[in-house]
């Protein structure tokens, strides 16, 4: 039988290379460094400014063992707060983002792909009710409705795929990234030549118009890259020279990396402009991603190892993302390696916005905020990973019902899995032949899998309340991987 009770010291070895990058990361600090507060926020509630990547998964920073892609500015983050190193999402973008704006995990009320009930309680509404002014800038998905964005708890909003989607995709047009079309506030679209250097503007723009205005901010910038097609940035030398580089059938993975050197160069440029605000030492920057890496990329890592990407994949790499989380000065720097996950967001959200959450609400995840200020250790005894993707024309022959805690996946149908040693998860252990020591050990993970009764890939999910379609209704089958 297979030992699961051994783990491996991976995660050793990239404690060196954060070392590494810890010493260049004080260049980097150096480089994006600012004075302090705005005279008419030194007296407010943090804002926070939440950067939500799109396909990529831990493996592919330097602070997390990579050595392939360049992310100085995510580096040099990560010496400046806490990094956490087992950070799950879901293995999809849309279960990702239905989690974590409303903190519930998708057992309780996930839809479909592309796809979100405009009734539900998300963080931004936490924020309202705080005082905040709150904005939503970068990828949407969740429903072809321009007006549910605000009905979510979002004062202003400057998203790609809001209703257009395939109409804005063809052979010289792409849905996000070259000559894409952009909705300002659900009034009117707006034209971008590089939609990541046009949601950049809006976003310095609404943060100067809140610092003007004295008013704390949330700013949720949910960045489109490094989602395929893996097409030329504006930086990449075939940007002037091919002009087919710049679209989807241009694509290609050569170009992932320079996606992800554009993306960190965005993180670094919105660091600096909170900066030259004033506003970054009472600002919390949360860093973190939506699923893992696409399954076309294949990344080295510090030990050596290629590692494939495992988006779409119910495995520990679909699922682990980065997570970094800075406050000015306020953080002592470190990593924390207890379980975290998406549902945390908004506990600690609302906490750091001084709000309590509402008693009929019902959420999921544990607040880290006593970590941001020092209070003590967060204790999370496990993550549940209720991945149903539900594509409205495509079966999903991948989507599984697993729960976790910090060794150990037990899923729906009584395997289990060290996820330290086999995060591929190919090396089963069957419950009914597990030891009893085993059994003892993932007790808790049955009881929290077992609630949801009569698992199966493609149940539905919760009912459409909305009268609204997804950009998927439409689709025919398709590798979105």
């Amino acid at each position: 039988m297979l030992r699961l009770d051994r783990i491996d010291t991976k995660n050793a070895k990239m404690q060196k290379n954060v070392l590494l990058y810890s010493s260049l990361g004080v260049l980097g600090s150096a480089a994006l460094c600012g004075c302090g507060s705005s005279p008419k926020q030194q007296a407010q509630k943090p804002n926070i400014v939440f950067f939500f990547a799109d396909d990529i998964g831990a493996e592919c920073f330097g602070c997390y063992g990579n050595a392939d892609f360049e992310t100085p500015n995510i580096d040099s983050l990560s010496c400046q707060g806490i990094r956490y190193t087992n950070m799950n999402a879901q293995p999809l973008s849309s279960p990702s983002r239905v989690q974590v704006l409303t903190g519930q995990y998708n057992d309780r009320n996930y839809v479909a792909f592309g796809y979100m009930n405009d009734d539900e309680n998300t963080f931004a509404h936490l924020a309202q009710q705080a005082g905040y002014n709150t904005a939503i800038v970068g990828k949407w998905q969740l429903g072809r409705d321009r007006k549910m964005i605000s009905r979510l708890g979002f004062d202003e909003s400057f998203c790609s795929q809001v209703t257009l989607y395939k109409e804005s995709r063809d052979a010289t047009h792409t849905d996000r990234y070259a000559n894409s079309i952009w909705d300002n506030n659900g009034r009117h679209f707006e034209y971008a030549q590089y939609g990541p250097d046009q949601m950049e503007e809006y976003a310095f723009d609404y943060i100067d118009r809140q610092v003007e205005a004295g008013k704390p901010f949330l700013l949720y910038y949910t960045e489109p890259l490094v989602h395929t097609p893996h097409v030329a940035t504006p930086d990449t030398e075939e940007w002037d020279l091919d002009y087919g580089s710049r679209f989807t059938d241009g694509q290609d993975t050569c170009y992932f990396r320079h996606m992800v050197k554009y993306m960190d160069k965005q993180v670094g440029n919105l660091v600096r402009h909170l900066k030259a605000k004033g506003v970054w030492d009472n600002t919390i920057f949360i860093f973190s991603s939506d699923n893992g890496t696409s399954t076309r990329i294949v990344t080295r890592t510090a030990d050596g190892s290629m590692e494939r990407g495992g988006k779409g994949e119910a495995n520990y790499f679909g699922t682990h993302v980065p997570m970094i989380i800075t406050w000015g000065d306020k953080i002592k720097p470190r990593t924390e390696d207890h379980l975290v996950d998406l549902t945390d967001i908004l506990p600690t959200m609302a906490d750091a916005m001084g709000v309590s959450i509402p008693a009929d609400w019902v959420t999921d995840g544990v607040s880290l905020y006593p970590e941001l200020t020092g209070q003590g250790p967060v204790k999370k005894d496990m993550v549940l990973i209720h991945f149903n993707p539900l594509w409205p024309t495509s079966p999903s022959p991948k989507a599984s019902r697993y729960a976790m805690n910090d060794s150990l996946a037990y899923f729906w149908d009584g395997r289990i899995y060290n996820y330290r040693n086999d995060p591929r998860f190919t090396q089963p252990v069957k419950y009914d032949e597990a030891s009893d020591e085993l059994k003892t050990s993932v007790a808790k993970l049955k009881a929290r899998v077992d609630e949801f009764k009569d698992f199966y890939p493609d149940k539905p999910g919760a009912p459409r309340r909305g009268k609204y379609k997804t950009f998927y209704d439409w689709a025919k089958p398709q590798n979105p991987f």
